[in-house]
């Protein structure tokens, strides 16, 4: 008893100590829901909800390390997918609140309800396009890339894979393939496939940024200054980027 009164007691002296010491204009920290923290296989969904910001809100969510992460946000949710073993710390921001976990991968690969063996399509001949959008909050501003093929896919369920290579300010997206479930965890139909990804804080000036597709790599850049993201992108098929002028 004494050592669980002395446990409560210091944790208390701590949220003093951090509330005295915390800047007025930080987030207000609070708590991601996660569908799961550990035992994580490469390649799983595991889905995310910031219950405090309403349904349908935009929430900033964020990985780190964010190298070879996927993130399909969804207002106040995101199912995120790790194609590397090891711990991950996944955040939401929302205005002034803002909410972490933790969540740690295993070196193992990740099969559909657990029978039958899922396909992993390449994406020969198709093409990616790319929409750019800004996001701001607390004032830290980044930009929100989303994927959509113009290839459709079998099964409504099938996950588009990509890594995210970071290198200082550059970033490289590679496109691996489109998982398909097994036939008992199909669920039936087609459509396109796609994703996005989140990337903030973003520094002032020159980013390099590269895309791998079918084997082709794309590269252009883009500018950042003040509020506004200008693109440098010379190619009209295969991979496209829209809007090339971000504000």
């Amino acid at each position: 008893m004494k050592t669980k009164m002395l446990i409560v007691a210091i944790a208390t002296l701590m949220v003093g100590f951090t509330s005295c010491n915390k800047d007025k204009n930080e987030p207000t920290l609070s708590g991601v829901n996660a569908s799961k923290t550990s035992q994580i296989k490469l390649g799983e969904p595991v889905d995310f909800k910031f219950s405090q910001a309403p349904e349908g809100s935009t929430v900033q969510w964020t990985v780190v390390p964010f190298n070879n992460v996927q993130i399909n946000a969804s207002g106040n949710a995101a199912s995120i997918l790790f194609s590397n073993a090891g711990s991950y710390t996944v955040s939401a921001i929302f205005g002034k609140v803002k909410g972490s976990t933790n969540v740690s991968v295993m070196d193992s690969i990740y099969n559909p309800g657990g029978g039958g063996t899922p396909k992993y399509e390449p994406l020969t001949g198709d093409q990616i396009f790319i929409t750019v959008s800004k996001t701001d909050s607390m004032g830290i501003s980044g930009l929100i890339f989303r994927y959509i093929t113009e290839k459709k896919y079998q099964c409504l369920n099938h996950t588009l894979l990509f890594d995210n290579n970071f290198s200082g300010q550059n970033l490289q997206i590679d496109f691996k393939s489109v998982m398909i479930p097994s036939i008992e965890n199909c669920v039936s139909g087609e459509d396109n496939a796609s994703g996005g990804t989140c990337w903030f804080p973003i520094a002032e000036g020159n980013h390099g940024f590269e895309v791998i597709l079918d084997g082709i790599t794309y590269s252009g850049s883009f500018v950042k200054n003040g509020g506004t993201c200008t693109f440098t992108w010379p190619y009209n098929s295969g991979v496209t980027i829209t809007p090339l002028v971000v504000n």
